[in-house]
């Protein structure tokens, strides 16, 4: 994997293999898709995850990131506590029906990019991916200069944003024809999906702590 046509095939494949997988992320944008019924929360969702990505990219191109395994439990708790609040949150709010405009307000764009950011920062499985499949490719382009940094780059993005932009839509549309009961229950299903990531990974976090 040393051409510069192969870092960007398989970082993109790679990508899309990851947005695939049932994480954090995805299942905020099957519930904010279904709340708000429109496509563009995959992609702004994506666009904070790609922010978050960003520094880390050039931190590793330059040498400049090196955490220890030591804190990868306590990356994994605090992300986990993190996730779990935000779907209890979700609960506590006031249970009716609103309006597709009133959500859109209540959910701006830049609050769905700082919300794909933090997500993708608090999870810990995030920052070991990086720290080690992410490294890897950083390294691999890096004899091609800074072309071949951008194209690994822009490729890994590419697929996020195929992947969430595509479960945005299809949910979106979905949005419409189950009604508000069934929509009800799909975001009931989301928030207990997120607060159940974020307890896997406080208890695993929490098993290096244990005597």
């Amino acid at each position: 994997m040393n051409s510069i046509v192969e870092i960007p095939l398989t970082s993109f494949i790679v990508s899309l293999s990851g947005a695939l997988a049932p994480g954090p992320l995805m299942v905020t944008t099957v519930r904010e898709s279904s709340y708000m019924r429109s496509f563009r929360p995959g992609l702004l969702l994506s666009l904070g995850h790609a922010l978050a990505e960003a520094p880390v990219t050039l931190m590793l191109t330059y040498g400049l990131l090196n955490v220890s395994e030591d804190f990868y439990p306590i990356i994994s708790v605090f992300g986990g506590i993190f996730l779990a609040a935000m779907g209890i949150l979700s609960f506590l709010k006031k249970a009716r029906s609103i309006e597709a405009q009133e959500v859109a307000r209540a959910h701006r764009p830049m609050t769905m990019v700082a919300l794909g950011a933090t997500i993708s920062v608090s999870n810990p499985y995030w920052i070991t991916w990086w720290l080690t499949v992410g490294a890897t490719y950083v390294s691999k382009s890096l004899p091609w200069g800074v072309l071949g940094i951008v194209l690994f780059y822009i490729s890994h993005q590419m697929g996020d944003f195929a992947v969430l932009g595509s479960i945005s839509k299809l949910m979106a549309s979905g949005a419409r024809s189950i009604g508000e009961k069934g929509l009800k229950i799909l975001i009931i299903v989301c928030n207990i999906a997120i607060i159940a990531i974020g307890v896997s990974f406080m208890l695993e976090g929490a098993r290096v702590f244990k005597p």
